[in-house]
């Protein structure tokens, strides 16, 4: 037992001096070596582990999937970035470093773990898929934010590695769905081991997920649209179910909706974006309804519920999400904001901390998207029946318009209630713009006047560690 925490402890101090590292341009001070690591198959699982710990950091940011949609004000305090206000430079970008970070340690366990004599050949396909998936799914996340972007497949070794270029955001995606499908090709179960880890339903959900972004941002179509749809199926046929009330999905983990979330911990990892959706005693502790906030000694008051957000829930007032979703504070019979009430963590006894798991993919958040598909194949009783099912257990009524544009744009509205604060909305928004359904231009207010483009800068202190690599277009 002290030789495995010995061994994971090197792991993890690999993977943490890792991420200081700039794949693509880079000397490499880690130790991670054949002579240190990968001695048993033993080794591979723990190593696996800790890329789940670097894809949970990536996820704990707004400013790449919530700030620059329409459904936040600034709250008490000022921790809106220019992302939020559209003003994005090459100075103020996003750096995707870390992440390459993340695909460097993929990179390497696919690597070390094909020659490897496994005695359980099940427990090496499940490893390799896991890591493929994390794969994919981080290259996912870096084509849906800057478009075109280095496709680097192998470890970095030393400083003799070459530079590389951007490579066309069609070859990001072929590479996405090579590693998708091999991976589901891999997975002994047909179910789920352990929703904190890619599973194959939860690989399906990924598909499903890269699917509709290549139909309808890279021009996929029918083809793209339909594959979504069979994903999804194959995900409906897994056992998820949804909740009886939408409440229960965001207190208990892992329960029957979920297909794969984030595990969060008050002795590992809190998370510091759902920080910012809470509130402080020092100044909340006067409301009339005091006891019900989501109230924190490190809260950050933040983000508030814009005008647009809650116009949303407005046009149904007997929604059943409303009280799970967001809270008014009222001070002497009037109310000041509406605060975020998902993701508000753990009331404990000395403190109410943010440690709610980060929920990735779950059934309603498929259901629409099928919706969507079918909606976009123009297949409107297909798009409805799915929709519909979302509605019914929010208590609302159900959409019988069969006008395609009418019930695309109520998808997207039914996204936005459905999956409020879950970290999908910009990433809906672009879908929504790009096929025609909102002009995200005009439909968000704090782009109404500018042309900021969809995809992001590249950081310029990566450009500058990086002759070949060519500024995104429109910066």
């Amino acid at each position: 037992m002290k030789k495995k925490l010995i061994k994971l402890s090197l792991i993890i101090i690999a993977l943490i001096s890792f991420s200081c590292d700039d794949l693509l341009d880079v000397t490499i001070r880690s130790s991670i070596t054949g002579e240190i690591f990968w001695q048993t198959e033993n080794d591979f699982n723990p190593y696996v582990t800790g890329i789940y710990a670097r894809l949970r950091s990536h996820m704990d940011n707004f400013a790449f999937s919530e700030d620059r949609g329409e459904m936040w004000k600034q709250g008490y305090n000022a921790r809106f970035s220019d992302y939020w206000a559209h003003k994005i430079t090459p100075a103020n970008t996003g750096d995707w470093t870390s992440y390459y970070g993340t695909i460097g340690h993929c990179n390497l366990l696919l690597e070390k773990i094909e020659p490897f004599a496994f005695n359980n050949t099940a427990n090496k396909n499940r490893i390799k898929a896991e890591a493929l998936a994390q794969r994919a799914f981080t290259y996912f996340y870096l084509a849906k934010i800057w478009g075109d972007v280095p496709l680097v497949l192998k470890s970095v070794v030393d400083e003799k590695e070459p530079l590389y270029e951007r490579t066309p955001v069609a070859d990001v995606f072929k590479q996405i769905n090579t590693d998708i499908d091999l991976a589901l090709s891999l997975f002994p179960e047909a179910g789920y081991v352990d929703k904190y880890r890619f599973s194959k339903p939860a690989v399906y959900a990924l598909k499903a997920d890269v699917k509709m972004w290549t139909a309808k941002v890279l021009n996929g179509g029918a083809t793209d649209l339909n594959a979504a749809i069979a994903a999804i199926s194959e995900v409906e046929s897994s056992g998820v179910a949804l909740q009886s009330t939408y409440a229960s999905v965001f207190d208990s983990r892992k329960n029957g909706e979920i297909i794969f979330s984030m595990y969060l911990n008050r002795s590992e990892y809190t998370s510091s974006a759902y920080t910012n959706c809470l509130l402080r005693f020092d100044t909340s502790a006067g409301a009339d309804n005091a006891s019900d906030l989501p109230m924190s000694l490190v809260g950050q008051q933040a983000y508030v519920l814009s005008p647009e957000a809650l116009a949303l829930f407005a046009k149904f007032p007997a929604d059943k999400r409303i009280a799970r979703t967001y809270i008014p504070e009222i001070m002497k019979g009037v109310t000041k904001n509406y605060w975020p009430n998902k993701f508000i963590g753990t009331k404990y006894s000395d403190d109410r901390v943010p440690d709610s798991d980060f929920i990735i993919y779950r059934l309603s958040d498929m259901l629409l998207l099928k919706a969507e598909a079918y909606a976009a194949l123009n297949q409107i009783d297909n798009a409805l029946l799915n929709l519909n099912k979302v509605r019914t257990r929010a208590g609302i009524p159900a959409f019988t318009e069969t006008s395609k544009a009418l019930v695309e744009k109520e998808i997207l509205d039914e996204r936005g209630r459905e999956l409020f604060n879950e970290m999908k909305r910009w990433w809906d928004l672009v879908r929504a713009h790009k096929s025609g359904v909102v002009d995200i231009y005009q439909y968000i207010p704090n782009l109404k006047g500018k042309t900021t483009p969809i995809y992001w800068a590249v950081h310029v202190n990566v450009m500058a560690k990086n002759s070949k690599l060519v500024q995104t277009q429109g910066y």
